[in-house]
């Protein structure tokens, strides 16, 4: 037989609960067998369990310096002005210019665009200041793309610390046997 070739114990016990509930089984079970499993699974979890608390704290370390990163290149725009520098041709609507005529030319101008209060708006750039706005408006552009992997970032953050909570909680201790109940 399988049982006394492993010199594994057959114990027979009973669940008696008959004087509350008038249910009684027997059951045979190997209890070596079940102690001993119990025990690898208990050392393979908590095995598993370091292992990927270790991972998730690496990984966290380097989503925190990457975090470092992004906001150091947010901290270091002085100034942003929100828009688009762009070349814009148009006819100007003086009738005896020369762009009103079918083959003229059009009125070129470098513009900055942007949105306020859901509209559009363009004003016309100084030559003087084309370059230095359009280097503001970079900024800007780049400003908002830092915000963005900022909050992505955040979000994964989040993600690894919830599953670093998971790696490292214990389940909660067993119930109070009755004696111990009685004590109190």
């Amino acid at each position: 037989m399988a049982l006394e070739e492993n010199n594994l114990r057959v114990v027979h016990f009973s669940l008696d609960f008959s004087d509350r509930t008038g249910y009684k089984e027997s059951c045979s079970a190997t209890v070596g067998f079940m102690r001993a499993t119990r025990k690898m699974q208990s050392q393979d979890r908590a095995t598993a369990s370091a292992g990927l608390a270790s991972r998730q704290r690496q990984i966290l370390d380097d989503l925190c310096k990457e975090y470092q990163r992004q906001l150091s290149d947010v901290l270091r725009h002085r100034e942003l002005v929100k828009g688009s520098v762009y070349g814009l041709k148009t006819r100007c609507g003086n009738p005896t210019c020369h762009c009103a005529k079918p083959d003229g030319g059009l009125h070129a101008a470098i513009v900055l665009s942007w949105s306020e209060a859901g509209r559009t708006r363009i004003r016309s750039l100084a030559v003087g200041d084309q370059a230095r706005i359009r280097s503001l408006a970079e900024n800007y552009r780049h400003f908002r793309q830092c915000r963005v992997a900022l909050a992505k970032l955040h979000r994964q953050i989040l993600a690894a610390m919830d599953r670093l909570e998971q790696a490292l909680r214990l389940p909660p201790p067993p119930p109070a046997s009755v004696s111990d109940r009685r004590r109190r």
